[in-house]
C-alpha cells in the first residue's frame, strides 16, 4: 500500500482576494465639485489634459458637475487617481479621490 501525504490547508479565499486586487487597480474614483471661479472651458481643457479623455467626455463631466454640483471625472488605481486630482487641484479645482462603492 502506498503512503499517502496531507497537505496543510491553505487558507485562500481566491474571490476575496481577487475582488481586493481588482479594487486596489479600479475601485477609485476622482470626484470633480462645481466651481463658480474658473470658466467652464478651462475646465473642459484641463480635464482633457489631466485625465487624457475626449472633448466630448471633458464637456459632458463638466457639464454634469456645473448641473449636479459633482461628477466623476476619472477612473482607475488609486496613485494614478491621486495624481490626476493633484493635477487638477494645481489648476484650481476642487476634487476628491474616493473609493468606488
Amino acid at each position: 500500500m502506498a503512503a499517502t501525504i496531507d497537505l496543510p490547508k491553505i487558507d485562500f479565499d481566491f474571490e476575496q482576494k481577487l475582488q481586493e486586487w481588482t479594487k486596489e487597480l479600479r475601485g477609485w474614483n476622482v470626484i470633480l465639485y462645481n466651481d463658480n471661479y474658473n470658466k467652464m472651458l478651462e475646465v473642459v481643457l484641463w480635464l482633457q489634459k489631466g485625465t487624457g479623455c475626449s472633448l466630448e467626455v471633458a464637456e459632458h463631466v463638466t457639464y454634469t458637475a456645473h448641473q449636479k454640483g459633482r461628477a466623476v471625472c476619472f477612473s482607475g488605481g488609486k496613485e494614478k487617481c491621486q495624481e490626476v486630482a493633484g493635477y487638477l487641484r494645481g489648476k484650481g479645482l476642487q476634487v476628491e479621490v474616493d473609493t468606488v462603492e
